[in-house]
Parts: C-alpha cells; sequence; structure tokens
C-alpha cells in the first residue's frame, strides 16, 4: 500500500498513580498536518464503519476534523492496547456522541481543533477528558457570556489576559464534559469552575458541583490544552507537556 503522506505525529506515555500505589497507564497523540491531502491518506485506516460514516460527509473542514481525532486516536488506542492494525481499531460515536472504543478494553478521548488532532487512551477505571482550543480574540465577547459572575472574579485574579483567561475556562469545561461522556447537554454553569491555581507551566482548575475532578492545562500563545482526570491521582505533567512543546510551536508559527 502506498501512502504519499501522513501527518505528523507525536506520541508519548502517562502513568496516573493512585494514593493506594496503583498505578494507571494512558497514552497520548498529537497529529498535526496543514494539507487536506494528508488527512485524506489516513482514510485507509478507518474502519469499514468509520469509512460508512465519513463517506456522508460532506464538508472539508468537516471532513479533515473528523480524520485528524481518529487518526490521534487510533493512534493513541494502538498504542495503549498493542493493536497495531488501526483499520481494525473502531471508534463508534455514543448517543451523545462521545467516542467508544468497540471490542478492547481501552477508551478513547479526542479533540480536534484547526489542523490538529489530539486523542487521550485510558482504561475505564481512571477516566481522561482532553480539549484544544486555538484563542481567539473574536470570541472574547461570546465566551465572556458563558461565564459565572464567581468565574469572572476568579480570572480577574489571574495572571493572563482576557481572552487567555477565558480561553482556559472553556478548554476546562469542555474536558470536563467528555470525562462525564456528556458534552453540553447540561446547563453550562454545572461545569463552573471554583478555583485555579497557577504554577507555571502547569494550571489546575477545581469545580464547584464535581469535587472528585481537576483539570491540568497549558497555555501556549496560540492554543491552550486541557487534561481531566479524577483529582485523587498523582501523574508527572513533564511529558506531556513536552510533547505539546513538540506540536504547538508548529501551529503558533502558523497562526501568528
Amino acid at each position: 500500500m502506498y501512502i504519499e503522506s501522513l501527518p505528523m505525529l507525536w506520541t508519548t506515555h502517562l502513568v496516573f498513580k493512585e494514593e493506594e500505589e496503583r498505578n494507571f497507564l494512558s497514552t497520548c497523540c498529537l497529529c498535526y498536518s496543514n494539507s487536506y491531502d494528508d488527512y485524506l491518506q489516513t482514510k485507509v485506516f478507518l474502519h469499514p464503519k468509520e469509512i460508512a460514516y465519513l463517506d456522508k460527509l460532506t464538508f472539508k473542514n468537516r471532513i479533515k476534523s473528523y480524520l485528524a481525532g481518529r487518526y490521534a486516536g487510533k493512534n493513541a488506542v494502538s498504542l495503549l492496547s498493542g493493536e497495531e492494525r488501526l483499520s481494525s481499531i473502531e471508534i463508534e460515536p455514543g448517543i451523545f456522541h462521545q467516542p467508544i472504543v468497540h471490542g478492547l478494553e481501552t477508551q478513547v478521548t479526542i479533540s480536534h481543533c484547526d489542523d490538529l488532532g489530539m486523542a487521550l487512551a485510558y482504561g475505564d477505571i481512571c477516566p481522561l477528558g482532553v480539549d484544544i482550543e486555538r484563542i481567539q480574540t473574536d470570541k472574547e465577547v461570546v465566551l465572556a457570556g458563558q461565564m459565572t459572575d464567581e468565574e469572572h472574579m476568579v480570572m480577574k485574579s489571574l495572571p493572563f489576559s482576557s481572552v487567555h483567561s477565558l480561553t482556559l475556562f472553556w478548554s476546562v469545561k469542555e474536558s470536563l464534559s467528555k470525562v462525564l461522556k456528556t458534552g453540553f447537554t447540561s446547563p453550562i454553569d454545572i461545569f463552573s469552575i471554583r478555583t485555579v491555581e497557577v504554577a507555571h507551566p502547569v494550571i489546575t482548575s477545581y469545580f464547584n458541583y464535581f469535587p472528585q475532578f481537576c483539570t491540568t492545562s497549558f497555555i501556549f500563545s496560540s492554543y491552550v490544552c486541557s487534561i481531566t482526570h479524577p483529582k485523587g491521582v498523582h501523574w508527572s505533567k513533564d511529558s506531556i507537556y513536552q510533547l505539546l512543546c513538540q506540536g504547538i510551536p508548529i501551529l503558533d508559527g502558523i497562526n501568528t
């Protein structure tokens, strides 16, 4: 099988550790290409049911984002599960459009933004959610309207610009909604953020109504990445930060 060109790919392993010393393994994958044709090449890695879904899509941006998410997701699942044949990995949308992996003891959380796809594969025992957002000043007013008065007060204490803080909060809420596997099908205020701790480059957010979770975020010049995970686990953020440092500067260079 001849494949002319594929999106760039970065992967890393993550270990989440519970206080009782149980370890939960996860894998992360980041992919990028500014070429629509590069993402079309990844169609060969789709499961037949995924191909059937793809063939119903008509808009190029939607096709590209779907392929970016599936390419990142399949590589993350492959790395964690050991299943080397990407086309045998089926990722199907659930009732709330959450990604569901069939036939493997592995699940996946997926995000896509611009020409970028990102995914975390994990076991059900330690649920995760990932989101990546581009910081855009033209969305500042819309994002501000989605925040509570208390959240606006928290943002004033942060060492970031208004649009950076708003994008951070939105990304945090998106990643939480993916852990819950519901998306934003509940009132947005239920995802409200109570406090934020900044220890550069790590930003940690805590919630009013979901104290069992917290979110680790990283802000770059043009992007925010957030990972929501159980609050009671400890993990090294270095590997995920280094992965983002490899891929995000490429995107920043294009969007600055």
